[in-house]
């Protein structure tokens, strides 16, 4: 299918063939009709994607912040080539579209195929001739209505939930500043909400037009010399009851005049993105309300809304995301809105560039609409299609029984960064398949690095007689049921951590290795860097055991994250916890038998409890090690820390770049720089030769089990304030 997409690193703009997304529970497959430029969001975003480097850092200093902190913590290369790596990722454009359903997922017993919908969400509604959207993201849409039309509900739930957050009463008199799309549908709708409206724009042009069709009672440019005075005398002496900013100003212009233009005890709603510096005198002797109006409403950046389908309870939320989208079709469908007047060009999708050159002014014609068609198929269907990108005939002639073939599940960050570049500078190995949910960054990833074909599909990479093994990089919730498919595939498998959520599915995939005899390795990468290697050496053939502590300074992360939902990231000690947990099972070399956990108690001052816990494990051989996992400490220090002390010795691990020894009164200790080693190479070096030799991994798969069961046993131990053993033998029956 076609997607519009933005190379970020180069500022380029393309109408790119890439696979269709694939249904999912709770989604449908909507194939778009129309989907709406946002001038505003969009075109901030594609100018930014065309500045130079130093432009983008400027524009972003909130990112260059973070690559600041990776280098303090993984050295300036390893920084350096995450930050060029993210920028080689396309950007996809749309969060406004209309179409018809062609495919709909479990879970969704309201919508059937062939019904009409809009649909919202960046990431989910975007400018292709597929989309994946969850439920509560699309409203089907009335009879009668042009979807061309109904591709505006989105921006039109903006502009609607800022009517809320104003909450005005009929009469009242309401200023506009910025009749850009946003500015002129929120004026539509205070016309319908029986207020009066003055509207203000920087652009003659456009206060003409907004005269012109009525959507404004009375209307001025921002450099009128008596601004102040028609405002006045439009309110009838008192000045506006709110002020409603749908402007796009990197300064605070518009929050000033907001508070000139408003009455005593007035309200300014801030919907465009302008700075919120508000002039004191002004707003605290007017007793000025300064409000902000997110997005389409209540359930924005909430995944258990908009990814799960929980919908909020009609009498404690009115109006979320979905209910203003279907009220402004509601509009629509009575004749309440103007839109035709803002619709100003239309173009096809192949057209994309001419659309983005004209909404940020690149092409010097006024615009106010811009609308991309796709084209109408008379019977629609979901086909995902595998996208052939690289030509594999011919090569590896010489020696083609020492070539590995390799499929890849999975395009997150840790692929893009880890994974992949690892790969590829291995010798000998043919990259078949690539495989995302979206199809995008497979796409992007397979152009770059040389893979056979992409897909949206994982089964694509499973089924195909082509690949001897899979690396399954996707979402925690889905590495069990990927890993035992691909045993059953009969090939050898590489997974992230976790292995698994849960003890049922560890056993599951514990059996299914058993009968395979195939290789499963688990990410736990941190055992194979090089300075973990000479930390383990210096206490080898010890005869006494060991005290390891392990200090994991983590960073917060926001309740909503990912990875504390407990279906799909199952929580911080499975989803991260487990990394630490396995290298001190590795640096002891002894079974863990039994393992005590304890969190802190500082939920009423803002703490996550269950992000700051103190693991402590027994291990067969009498020693100890303590895991402290915590996101309540300073981001600028170093993330990781091990202290080994044992038989006189002292080893201290930092963020593995730093090693320092001490026994007997003699120190000596090795830093690294530029680079970090946390061991992505040595380990999937090692899984790529016993791919090709037909041999057993080095490392037992029991280990990986008995690290996943240990990293089990630890948030039952929390759960229930109890020891835990931790026992194989439970696996086994």
């Amino acid at each position: 299918m076609k997607q519009v997409l933005q190379n970020f690193k180069t500022g380029e703009l393309k109408v790119e063939e890439v696979p269709a997304p694939i249904i999912r529970p709770g989604f449908v497959l909507v194939r778009n009709h129309y989907s709406l430029i946002s001038t505003g969001t969009e075109g901030g975003t594609f100018k930014l994607g065309q500045m130079s480097l130093l432009g983008k850092a400027r524009a972003r200093p909130e990112q260059v912040k973070k690559v600041m902190k990776v280098v303090r913590t993984e050295g300036v290369m390893t920084a350096y080539q995450a930050a060029m790596r993210s920028l080689d990722m396309p950007v996809a454009f749309g969060y406004c579209c209309a179409g018809e359903v062609i495919e709909v997922g479990s879970g969704i017993d309201d919508l059937r195929l062939a019904d009409l919908v809009a649909c919202g969400g960046a990431g989910y509604a975007n400018h292709a001739e597929v989309v994946a959207v969850p439920r509560n993201l699309c409203v089907q849409i009335p009879q009668g209505v042009d979807l061309r039309y109904a591709s505006f509900t989105t921006l039109g739930s903006i502009a609607m939930q800022s009517v809320r957050v104003a909450d005005v009463r009929l009469g009242e008199n309401v200023v506009v500043i910025g009749l850009g799309l946003v500015g002129l549908i929120t004026a539509q709708l205070l016309n319908a909400a029986g207020c009066k409206v003055f509207g203000i724009d920087v652009n003659p042009g456009r206060v003409q037009f907004a005269l012109k069709h009525h959507f404004c009672r009375d209307a001025a440019t921002r450099d009128a010399g008596n601004l102040q005075a028609l405002v006045t005398s439009f309110s009838g002496g008192y000045g506006a009851d709110a002020v409603i900013i749908t402007a796009a100003t990197p300064n605070n212009d518009p929050i000033i005049l907001a508070g000139e233009l408003a009455r005593y005890k007035a309200k300014v709603i801030v919907v465009g993105r302008t700075e919120m510096t508000a002039p004191r005198e002004t707003y605290l002797f007017k007793e000025l309300e300064l409000r902000t109006s997110l997005a389409y409403g209540p359930g924005t950046g909430d995944p258990t809304y908009e990814e799960q389908g929980h919908d909020y309870p009609i009498g404690y939320v009115r109006w979320t995301e979905n209910r203003n989208m279907a009220a402004f079709l509601d509009l629509l469908a009575t004749d309440k809105l103007q839109l035709e007047p803002l619709v100003t060009h239309q173009f096809e999708i192949e057209q994309a560039a001419e659309a983005f050159a004209l909404v940020t002014g690149q092409t010097p014609e006024p615009s106010i609409a811009v609308v991309l068609s796709y084209p109408k198929l008379q019977k629609p269907e979901a086909a995902p299609e595998r996208i052939k990108l690289h030509s594999t005939n011919g090569s590896y002639v010489k020696q083609p029984s020492s070539v590995v073939r390799v499929g890849v599940i999975g395009a997150g960050s840790h692929a893009i960064n880890a994974i992949i570049p690892t790969l590829t500078n291995l010798s000998d190995i043919q990259l078949t398949g690539i495989a995302s949910a979206t199809g995008v960054r497979a796409k992007a990833l397979g152009s770059k690095y040389n893979f056979a074909y992409c897909t949206a599909d994982a089964q694509d990479i499973l089924n195909d007689p082509q690949t001897d093994c899979v690396f399954i990089l996707s979402r925690h919730d889905t590495h069990v049921s990927l890993t035992v498919a691909a045993l059953e595939a009969g090939k050898h498998v590489f997974v992230e951590k976790p292995l698994a959520m849960t003890e049922t599915e560890l056993k599951q995939v514990f059996q299914a290795q058993r009968k395979t005899g195939l290789n499963v390795v688990v990410g736990f990468n941190r055992r194979y860097a090089a300075l973990a290697k000479k930390l383990k050496f210096f206490f080898a053939n010890r005869v006494q055991p060991i005290s390891v502590t392990y200090r994991a300074n983590v960073g917060y992360r926001p309740p909503q994250h990912w990875l504390h939902d407990p279906q799909q990231g199952g929580g911080v000690i499975i989803g991260e916890a487990c990394h630490f947990i396995d290298f001190c099972h590795w640096l002891i070399g002894a079974p863990p038998t039994q393992v005590a956990a304890f969190m802190l108690n500082g939920a009423d001052q803002g703490v996550i409890n269950q992000d700051n816990v103190h693991l402590t494990l027994a291990f067969a051989d009498g020693s100890l090690a303590t895991v402290t996992y915590l996101s309540v400490g300073d981001a600028s220090f170093s993330r990781e820390r091990i202290e080994v002390v044992g038989e006189g010795g002292l080893g201290i691990l930092e963020d593995f770049r730093s090693l320092l020894f001490a026994r007997n009164g003699l120190k000596r200790g090795k830093r690294n720089w530029i680079t970090q080693d946390k061991g992505f190479a040595g380990e999937i070096g090692e899984f790529i030769d016993s791919v090709r030799n037909h041999q057993p991994y080095p490392i037992p798969f029991e280990e990986y089990v008995l690290s996943t069961l240990a990293t089990l046993e630890s948030l039952n131990a929390i759960q229930f304030n109890q020891l835990r053993p931790i026992e194989l033998e439970r696996l086994v029956n």
